[in-house]
């Protein structure tokens, strides 16, 4: 159920909406937010985002209405299909997204609590560190490390499995800061320039 979720592309539906072509084909290539915001606009970036949000939701929200005695299990490898659909989908010779909307959607829907201050955690490194890519890996390091904790087996086997879904798929960025090819985040770069008081 979560893959067959995941596999529908918001950003693709967004693209080829707005401007009429595939989501593959504009900036980096990513169906993402992101990438959807920095191409078409902010507004086209919200659509996506939410989207991809409830993508995941409907699909934890059936699988736990058919199979509700898998509780927070349930909730967990319910969340990994949605993000394996959306990293990996069928359609599209398994090419697809970075999966960071449905993990986290994911990790707020097992946890609310510990979803946020991991989400916090990935901001403070985003303005710190300038790199979107970081600001993933270090928040589901985090959210990986408390889940295995706190939590039962199999939410936390699931959690550790998002944790290495996220330096598959962040692994060319994280390696592009390195070299200079990898964008800094808008948000950090406006952040500094406020605290430098650039004009």
């Amino acid at each position: 159920m979560g893959y067959l979720f995941g596999s529908f592309l918001t950003a693709e539906v967004v693209a080829r909406s707005v401007a009429g072509t595939s989501i593959f084909n504009l900036g980096d290539g990513n169906p993402g937010m992101a990438n959807v915001g920095h191409e078409l606009g902010s507004k086209a970036g919200y659509a996506c985002l939410a989207g991809d949000i409830l993508k995941t939701v409907f699909a934890v929200t059936i699988t736990h209405s058919l199979f509700p005695a898998l509780g927070f299990a349930g909730i967990a490898w319910t969340g990994l299909g949605a993000t394996l659909g959306h990293i990996f989908p069928f359609w599209h010779g398994f090419k697809g997204g970075k999966g960071v909307t449905t993990i986290s959607t994911t990790v707020m829907l097992i946890s609310p609590l510990w979803g946020c201050i991991a989400g916090i955690v990935g901001l403070v490194t985003i303005i710190l560190a300038g790199y979107l890519s970081v600001g993933a890996v270090v928040a589901m390091g985090f959210y990986a490390a408390v889940m295995a904790l706190t939590q039962r087996f199999e939410p936390a086997l699931v959690c550790f499995a998002f944790m290495l879904l996220t330096l598959y798929c962040h692994g060319s960025k994280l390696r592009g800061i390195k070299d200079g090819t990898t964008r800094r985040a808008s948000l950090s770069t406006k952040f500094w320039a406020k605290v430098r008081g650039d004009k």
